[in-house]
């Protein structure tokens, strides 16, 4: 039987809200991972919970999908207290169905400490309803978990959209953090060019190709590219020209809604890959796919960190990491040309094209969503 719940939680007087979504999921594990940001939203969590559905469908719907989003800084001297307030408020599900990993803003320390709250270790659940001696205490101890994962299968998308034909291939890469970077170092071993990447500030530019070793030790304590560590031959540009960069492809790593129509119509390349989820509005989907250009949504390119934990907490970290990741392999690559052929034939978005494959069953059941409200005079204290 398929179930859809929603925490939220808000607390006006300190400014912190957070909210879990588990979106209807007929498993009775979920997964997903947990922002921490102050431009959460409840609608944001509740999109980005339905996008990790249609990324586990995929890949096989090993487990439901999940969001958690806290409203906050992660600089926020009361974050832990908040984490603590946020693991409470949500202790059933947590302690019952549904794993928190890490999403934007989110450090390994806080996730600890919301489970340090429910005095569980973050697997806890899998272990309960997959009893191996195999499962570990926390994801990124789970068998076959990479560095640069969610960056290989934004990559294997981009090698597939190309046919294959990376070597001299022009990519620019909006955002260079964790998403953008990984991608950036599978694409430079494949010998494609990286002609452009932008932060937070600016856009780097570089038509005969950047090196992504020296931009990423060009990286400050705050994740920014620094001018004055960059190569001389670098050209540093307003943040937004990246989009207007000649390039076979671009890829969006920056983050959730950070191109509308307007930026849309700026993009030059004929292909779009959306590394960071939900990067496009839905203004740029209509506008790029009125234009033609090919699009790889980020349900199918952002997916390969998702399909590895999913499957590993399924089996209770059973599966051997070659043959899991050729499936995972496989999956992106056979979907990201399927949502192409279907885009075509039935002339609707890539990420609409993408619904029909896996049967548009995420999300149906919103609108009887089963939703806590909690305010913060409900709370008890945080365990110690």
């Amino acid at each position: 039987m398929r179930s859809y719940s929603e925490i939220v939680l808000e607390d006006d007087e300190a400014g912190f809200a957070a909210y879990l979504v588990v979106d209807s999921s007929d498993r009775d594990v979920s997964f997903g991972g947990t922002r921490i940001d102050p431009s959460v939203t409840r609608g944001m969590v509740v999109e980005l919970a339905e996008n990790m559905s249609l990324k586990l469908a995929g890949h096989g719907s090993p487990v439901g999908g999940a969001k958690a989003g806290l409203r906050a800084s992660p600089d926020d001297p009361r974050l832990k207290q908040f984490l603590g307030q946020f693991a409470e408020a949500c202790r059933d599900l947590l302690t019952s169905t549904t794993i928190l990993g890490k999403d934007m803003g989110a450090k390994q320390w806080m996730l600890d400490e919301i489970y340090r709250t429910l005095e569980m270790p973050q697997l806890g659940v899998a272990r309960r309803h997959r009893p191996t001696n195999r499962c570990p205490e926390r994801l990124f101890e789970l068998d076959g978990y990479i560095a640069n994962m969610t960056g290989q299968g934004v990559f294997w998308s981009i090698e597939e959209a190309l046919g294959g034909a990376l070597r001299g291939a022009r990519v620019a890469i909006q955002g260079f953090g964790v998403v953008g970077a990984g991608v950036a170092w599978h694409l430079e071993r494949a010998g494609a060019r990286v002609v452009g990447v932008s932060d937070r500030d600016k856009a780097i530019l570089g038509p005969d190709g950047l090196d992504p070793r020296a931009l990423l030790a060009a990286k400050d304590d705050s994740g920014l590219l620094a001018e004055s560590r960059l190569p001389g031959s670098c050209v540093v540009a307003a943040r937004d020209e990246l989009l207007a960069q000649p390039a076979d492809v671009l890829v969006l790593a920056a983050g959730s809604y950070l191109v509308d129509g307007d930026a849309a119509a700026r993009i030059r390349a004929p292909v779009v890959v959306e590394g960071a989820n939900m990067a496009l509005m839905p203004d740029a989907i209509g506008a790029l796919h009125a234009r033609s250009v090919r699009v790889v949504p980020d349900v199918v390119a952002n997916s390969s960190s998702a399909a590895l934990v999913g499957h590993q907490i399924a089996s209770g970290n059973t599966l051997p990491p070659p043959a899991l990741w050729a499936d995972i392999k496989n999956n992106i690559k056979r979907n990201t040309a399927a949502v192409e052929r279907l885009s075509k034939q039935l002339g609707i978005d890539a990420k609409s094209a993408f619904r029909r494959l896996v049967g548009g069953g995420a999300g149906a059941l919103r609108q009887d969503a089963e939703e806590t409200h909690v305010s913060a005079g409900d709370l008890q204290a945080p365990r110690a």
